[in-house]
């Protein structure tokens, strides 16, 4: 798991079990930015929702399936500047995660500390930079 700025956590798959952990560790929230049976035996996002729900969690699925589109983006600014925290987002890898994350935040992070934040997790974005640069101008 990787952390990002604003009690943010990003991660691959999570599987019941390791999100009734997170949920025991104090997780409030959880958003599933992967469709559903993007793979075989991946749990569906319905599944994980039941698990959230039923512990008092909020849960949010913004799949995303190609290209970050302004929908993604409003939906992820919606929830990660509304929810309660800590948040863990989580996709295959995390990395759709924290491109979401990217374009949420950077009009009050912006795009130096962004991509600072996205280098310390691991992920090489640096193809992110100039379209968050441009999404400011919007």
């Amino acid at each position: 798991m990787k952390e990002l700025p604003g009690d943010v956590f990003v991660t691959g798959q999570l599987l019941a079990t390791q999100m009734s952990a997170l949920i025991d560790q104090g997780v409030m929230t959880f958003i599933n930015n992967r469709p559903d049976m993007e793979v075989s035996l991946q749990p569906t996002s319905e599944e994980l929702e039941k698990i959230a729900r039923d512990r008092g969690v909020d849960y949010h699925h913004i799949p995303m399936t190609g290209g970050v589109t302004q929908g993604l983006i409003e939906a992820s600014k919606t929830v990660f500047s509304d929810l309660p925290r800590p948040i863990v987002a989580f996709c295959a890898s995390g990395m759709r995660s924290s491109v979401l994350w990217a374009f949420a935040n950077v009009q009050v992070l912006g795009v130096d500390e962004v991509m600072n934040a996205l280098t310390k997790t691991g992920f090489n974005l640096e193809q992110i930079r100039v379209p968050l640069a441009q999404s400011l101008k919007k």
